[in-house]
């Protein structure tokens, strides 16, 4: 079936919502809010409908044309049709939305979206998946919403560097690989003036890398080559063919660095913005105690410690504890402490002293409730949420709203130019 209606607006996970015959329509995400379109139905559920986009009678006057020749096909990115300008106000509009409707507030002060002067070139880490196909190989990104590779030779996202070492990479693969029927990817992560590549493999992957390694090495580009075999049972496993594995980074005059295994920010240019607002908004003072969950490689508890009285920062991540503990000899901060654990084994044991602040920067799913109910019932005075997901964050903003909490301003910022992800810093205090 096909039918043609307005677009009414943008919606979180990167489609367009519209109406047909009182009927709500999810549409993919090629359309843009006011567009009046023509779709195809793919699927009628009894309360909605979904549709792909088959022509566009009436284009939006944000509308551009995408840079990149995999744009639609590649999952990459949702957005390069959309102008930047547009891309943010569309992104604040969402988070609105969302902590309306799920959270329960009436009027919410979020704060203008923290963008980018160039909203490209901005990734400092990348995996492309590598599969055998029939005339040879596929190294690029899964195709949106299927297993397909898509063979990707630039992308507009990563940083010149990295462009050049995939590039490097691709020539070499093409020329020394074997195929295989196991997963591997390829991950490439910026390292000072060069980049660091990682082989991402399962333990069924037998080929040896040897021949791409020895290949790589008189790159000037790339510093480093390794190989992780990850395995859901056991540990990770390294093996380095040349070069460090570990990343160095510098942030607001402390220096971090981050084994493979640990997570650190994506785009390096907004985390610097997104850790300076986090300390700007939490406001340590030297008589406080600070909880930092989600601490990672412990970026603002280090930062919060310089003006602190002291910080707990915790992970359940053990290479991230390791580096964070790393990170706070090799900056010279003492009054910092981590833990290995997860958030729920570390609370059930807390009973005094409280803290006066807490740290939640977690994964997309949010915080558990236990923890939440924690806080609610521990009271600390100011609450920093960092989240990457506007509606597990309005969850749980509804959830701390009604333990007594106070959502006092909410500060976007935008860390994934051309794609739908929405980042923010939610404030809470006390009532």
């Amino acid at each position: 079936m096909s039918i043609q209606i307005r677009l009414d607006k943008m919606i979180y996970g990167g489609r367009v919502l519209g109406r047909y015959k009182g009927k709500v329509v999810f549409v993919d995400a090629n359309g843009l809010e006011g567009e009046l379109v023509d779709i195809r139905i793919v699927e009628e559920k009894k309360d909605y409908l979904v549709g792909n986009i088959l022509n566009i009678q009436e284009p939006s006057p944000q509308r551009i044309s995408p840079i990149c020749k995999h744009f639609r096909l590649c999952g990459g990115c949702q957005w390069q049709h959309i102008d930047y300008l547009s891309q943010m106000r569309f992104k604040e509009q969402i988070l609105r939305e969302q902590l309306i409707r799920i959270g329960g507030f009436k009027q919410p002060h979020i704060m203008p979206v923290i963008g980018m002067e160039n909203p490209w070139e901005y990734r400092s880490r990348s995996r492309f998946i590598l599969k055998t196909v029939s005339n040879g190989f596929a190294l690029g990104f899964y195709q949106a919403g299927t297993r397909d590779v898509v063979d990707i030779d630039y992308c507009h996202l990563l940083s010149r560097e990295m462009n050049e070492g995939y590039a490097a990479v691709r020539n070499v693969i093409a020329a020394k690989f074997d195929k295989f029927q196991a997963y591997c990817a390829v991950e490439i992560r910026s390292f000072g003036d060069g980049v660091l590549v990682f082989f991402i493999t399962s333990p069924k992957f037998h080929p040896s890398l040897s021949g791409v390694a020895q290949g790589l090495q008189g790159i000037s580009v790339i510093k480093g080559v390794h190989q992780l075999v990850v395995d859901k049972n056991q540990a990770p496993v390294l093996k380095t063919y040349f070069g460090p594995a570990i990343s160095t980074y510098s942030l607001e005059g402390l220096s971090f660095q981050a084994q493979p295994t640990s997570f650190f920010q994506i785009n390096l240019d907004q985390a610097q913005r997104l850790f300076s607002q986090s300390l700007r908004l939490l406001l340590p003072q030297k008589n406080q105690w600070i909880f930092d969950g989600h601490c990672g490689v412990g970026v603002l508890s280090l930062l919060a410690a310089r003006e602190a009285k002291g910080v707990v920062g915790i992970d359940v991540a053990i290479s991230s504890i390791s580096d964070a503990e790393k990170n706070s000899r090799n900056n010279g901060i003492k009054n910092v402490s981590f833990l290995c654990h997860t958030l729920k084994q570390v609370v059930s044991r807390i009973t005094t002293p409280r803290f006066d602040s807490v740290i939640f920067n977690p994964p997309r799913d949010g915080v558990e409730r236990y923890i939440l109910h924690w806080l609610t019932e521990t009271k600390p005075a100011r609450i920093v949420y960092i989240s990457c997901d506007p509606t597990t964050l309005s969850r749980d903003m509804k959830i701390l709203h009604q333990g007594g909490y106070s959502l006092t301003v909410v500060q976007p910022v935008d860390m994934f130019p051309q794609t739908y992800h929405v980042e923010s810093i939610a404030v809470l205090e006390h009532e």
